[in-house]
């Protein structure tokens, strides 16, 4: 009678231990910022300086704050686009600039990062 009652919790519970665990292990996903960067023609821009930062705010506690681990800085690729991931949440600041020539185009922006969602900004130089 033991033995039977044994199996049985084995049975059941065993299965469903397996199951809860297994499911209980999903990865989040990643928050991406996507910045598309265009010319004041609309045309793609390529090899454009991105870079994500924050504003320096100064704590409750009067410090000022540390945000150097939320700033971010690429190049655009050939479709005009740079990517940055992050893990959380954020408001940040965008600046772009591109050497032609003689001229510096630049533009800015701001993106609001939502947890485990891709937000995308274009951003238009000139």
């Amino acid at each position: 009678m033991l033995n039977r009652i044994f199996k049985l919790v084995i049975l059941v519970f065993f299965p469903l231990l397996i199951i809860t665990s297994v499911s209980s292990c999903k990865k989040a996903e990643d928050t991406i910022a996507r910045i598309i960067v265009k010319d004041s023609n609309g045309v793609l821009v390529s090899d454009a300086y991105v870079v994500l930062y924050q504003d320096s705010l100064i704590s409750p506690q009067g410090n000022q704050a540390n945000h150097s681990a939320l700033t971010k800085e690429d190049y655009t690729d050939d479709n005009g686009i740079a990517e940055f991931t992050y893990t959380l949440e954020a408001i940040l600041n965008v600046g772009v600039s591109k050497t032609v020539g003689n001229n510096i185009l630049t533009g800015a922006g701001k993106i609001r990062l939502r947890k485990e969602k891709i937000e995308e900004e274009i951003i238009t130089i000139n």
